[in-house]
């Protein structure tokens, strides 16, 4: 095959990734999201239960790795430093306390962790809130945002079918996609999120599902948002 005509078939089949992965502005039919939502806690996934989980089976992976690093070293050789600390706890200096809170509401910021949630739904924009962030979002854009942990990420929002999708993704980094839809025989709001990529929360998979409520849920933390 002439170079020219691979050439011609590469950015074909590159066009066509690429128009795959794209989102709609507007659904396959109407859908409007709109609405104040409360969560159902026995038919959604425990994030915080799983957050706890993670973290531990990540601290377990990193004890092993240093037990078979000090097993590598030769005799007579010390260790390296612990970075993490030593094997006995202490008790945490104040500022330590401080910072292992912020750092633990960051995480519930990135998984979204809130009972309530509210949407409202204008043509193609969409403004969203919960108790840890507030954010607007147009269907069918792609722009670039802040991830919580303030890494500049690709975001790609819009519908796929009757989902919408808001996909942040950061170039060697990490990558969070989130999907709304309304449960056909139900109505109730579903909600998944999956972190992937070079992040501290990657292999996460969250699910939820929202009921409607008549009474508007609290306001988000002003601190928390708007974020874009």
């Amino acid at each position: 095959m002439p170079i020219r005509l691979r050439l011609l078939c590469f950015v074909c089949s590159c066009c066509a990734a690429l128009s795959a992965a794209a989102l709609d502005a507007v659904p396959s039919r109407a859908v409007d999201l709109s609405g104040s939502w409360k969560l159902n806690a026995a038919l959604s996934d425990d994030a915080e239960h799983m957050l706890e989980e993670h973290q531990r089976k990540e601290r377990e992976r990193y004890m092993q790795w240093r037990r078979q690093q000090e097993q590598a070293y030769p005799p007579g050789v010390p260790p390296p430093i612990d970075i993490e600390g030593p094997a006995t706890p202490r008790e945490p200096s104040s500022a330590r306390r401080a910072s292992i809170k912020r750092r633990q509401e960051n995480l519930y910021k990135m998984l979204a962790i809130s009972d309530t949630l509210s949407i409202r739904q204008d043509g193609t924009t969409l403004d969203i809130a919960s108790a840890v962030e507030s954010r607007r979002v147009v269907a069918g854009s792609r722009t670039q945002v802040s991830l919580p942990e303030g890494e500049l990420a690709d975001s790609k929002v819009g519908w796929d079918g009757l989902w919408f999708v808001i996909d942040r993704n950061v170039r060697h980094g990490p990558r969070v996609v989130e999907r709304y839809r309304l449960v056909p025989k139900t109505g109730q709001l579903e909600y998944e999120m999956k972190w992937s990529g070079e992040s501290e929360i990657a292999g996460m998979k969250i699910r939820r599902v929202f009921d409607r409520v008549t009474v508007a849920p609290l306001p988000a933390d002003p601190a928390a948002g708007p974020i874009k």
